[in-house]
């Protein structure tokens, strides 16, 4: 059925004086336009719809209070900040601020993974390996990473893959770090040789499908990492003109992958970590450090009973809230009994 379209009446009186202006027929520049144009708005309101079969937050909210009290301690611990995270971040994409969105979800993702090292090294292969074990798991049901994320987002993705700002061994030359650390032996003065490889096997990858959906995301992953630093370490403006493509792009990816991550994390949490995460909460203090921490607590409320003025004050707000949490309440009875008396 043919299809009528209402215009703007500015829009309307320019596109009649073109026509009278040049001798066509408005019909022939309206099909222009929407030729002209239509690409671009397929391209930006399907990458804002939500794929089939990604997991809703709401949904994935309603299955972590199913399960939570059914996981190990440290897997709950993960999943629950993970799903915070996320639940943020998508506030921040709401708002159309990506930015804000791009480093909530990074916090998310590293949720999931990380253990206790902070060394570039150890995080990465922590993150390595949780994208293996989230793929195979994926393979083997719906393969949404595949299906929703890396055939839709394959353009963008090598486009990421391609962009040298976010290719780390660029900055370790821009900077004249010349001397690799022992666990990269890559030469930062090649660095374009490398990054041309990395196109050509990402789009080998993007080729085999379904079969290279982890070595594409291990790529992608690499670049979001370079990313994430720009934002996090303040090498980057707000809302700046530069970048912007890139953190939109890593954002409105990372809104598809994490809630499949977490769909997965919770369906099946025996293939991942169970280590300790990282700075756990006082709950998961192990015997050692309980004792350690409340002998401390007695030493601070000591010296917070013994000063004078408005310090004794702010220190006593400081020992209670080191007691938040514990409930060996014969032993908060007996440090506000000292702080107190």
């Amino acid at each position: 059925m043919p299809i009528t379209i209402e215009l703007p009446p500015e829009a309307e009186r320019r596109l009649t004086e073109l026509a009278a202006q040049t001798g066509r027929d408005v019909d022939f520049y309206l099909r222009e336009i929407v030729q002209s144009v239509l690409d671009d708005v397929e391209d930006h309101y399907l990458a804002e719809a939500l794929p089939p079969g990604i997991p809703t937050l709401a949904s994935l909210r309603a299955k972590y209070e199913l399960k939570k009290d059914i996981l190990s301690d440290n897997r709950r611990v993960r999943i629950r900040r993970g799903l915070s995270w996320t639940e943020r971040s998508q506030q921040e994409l709401d708002a159309n601020d990506p930015d804000a969105a791009f480093i909530f979800q990074w916090i998310g993702f590293e949720a999931l993974y990380s253990e206790q090292s902070l060394s570039p090294r150890r995080t990465k292969q922590e993150r390595d390996a949780f994208l293996k074990i989230a793929v195979g798991l994926d393979m083997g049901k719906d393969a949404l990473v595949y299906n929703g994320v890396v055939a839709r987002e394959s353009k963008t993705i090598l486009t990421l893959a391609a962009n040298a700002y976010v290719f780390d061994l660029f900055w370790d030359y821009y900077y004249g770090r010349t001397n690799p650390p022992r666990w990269d032996p890559r030469d930062p003065t090649k660095w374009a040789d490398y990054l041309i490889d990395s196109v050509q096997e990402t789009l080998d990858n993007l080729k085999k499908r379904e079969n290279g959906t982890f070595d594409t995301l291990i790529v992608l992953f690499d670049r979001l990492y370079v990313l994430r630093n720009q934002l996090a370490h303040g090498g980057s403006t707000w809302e700046e003109h530069a970048n912007r493509d890139q953190v939109g792009d890593g954002a409105r990816i990372m809104s598809r992958l994490l809630p499949v991550f977490l769909d997965l994390a919770m369906d099946n949490p025996n293939h991942f970590s169970n280590a300790p995460v990282i700075y756990p909460p006082p709950d998961l203090d192990p015997n050692h450090i309980i004792d350690k921490h409340n002998a401390y607590v007695c030493r601070l409320a000591k010296l917070a009973s013994e000063v004078d003025g408005g310090y004794r004050e702010y220190l006593s707000k400081a020992v209670e809230r080191e007691l938040e949490g514990n409930s060996d309440y014969d032993f908060v009875a007996r440090v506000r009994e000292i702080l107190y008396r």
